[in-house]
């Protein structure tokens, strides 16, 4: 019988290896104890006859309406097409919910067709716009610059990687030169943080507002459609 708890420490070598299986990537363990030791991040496995078999990971964004926003799902390929996505969702939107997040929030590629019919099941809803996340790495640059207010930093640890988001920057229709300020700032804080990337989702409907420069620079890593489930 199949069921769907809080990971515990124990379980950190079983996420270990589907996610070295399914997509040949390395868990990072001390951000896994952080995720389940904090009521703001949580994992999420399912175990079937005493093995995890998959896990979601999810964590609150805090903001004027914040959101529980969906990182990871991953089902060992074995069990696959058992509706065993859509249960770890189901279980993630309750505590999301009992978290008094505004809304629940997923990106996910434009050709993963499981996880858009588990995520669809569940209640979540897409606008369907395709959106690029566009990456760039660290680089330590002079950045004495004040970043607008209506952009966002969004310091973000996930089970396979520290980043930061940047967030609310095409809305905010900014000028040629405070596009690349931003993009500096942003880069040389994660080469001093000691993270990996900082990036965002771009409508492709909008990429020619970007700094030709700035898309030169970044990297392109892949389409995707944000997914909203709405709480009551």
């Amino acid at each position: 019988m199949l069921n769907i708890r809080l990971a515990c420490p124990d379980d950190a070598h079983a996420v270990h290896l589907i996610l070295q299986e399914t997509w040949g990537e390395s868990l990072l363990f001390d951000i896994f104890i952080n995720h389940i030791s904090s009521p703001e991040r949580q994992v999420f496995v399912a175990v079937d006859v005493d093995e995890v078999v998959g896990f979601l990971s999810a964590f609150l964004v805090s903001s004027a309406t914040s959101r529980w926003e969906v990182d990871l799902i991953v089902v060992h390929s074995k069990s696959q097409g058992m509706g065993i996505g859509t249960s770890l969702i189901e279980e993630a939107l309750s505590y999301g919910s009992n978290l008094g997040a505004h809304s629940a929030e997923a990106s996910i590629r434009v050709d993963n067709y499981p996880s858009q019919r588990a995520f669809s099941k569940t209640g979540f809803t897409t606008d369907t716009q395709v959106r690029t996340l566009t990456l760039w790495d660290p680089l330590a640059c002079e950045s004495a610059v004040d970043v607008p207010e209506t952009v966002h930093f969004i310091p973000v640890d996930t089970l396979l990687y520290r980043g930061l988001w940047i967030e609310r920057f095409i809305e905010s229709q900014l000028s040629p030169k405070e596009q690349c300020d931003v993009i500096r700032v942003a880069r040389n804080s994660i080469f001093h943080e000691n993270r990996l990337n900082t990036g965002m989702f771009i409508p492709d409907s909008l990429k020619q507002t970007l700094v030709p420069d700035l898309l030169t620079a970044a990297t392109d890593y892949g389409q995707y459609h944000r997914w909203q489930y709405t709480f009551e």
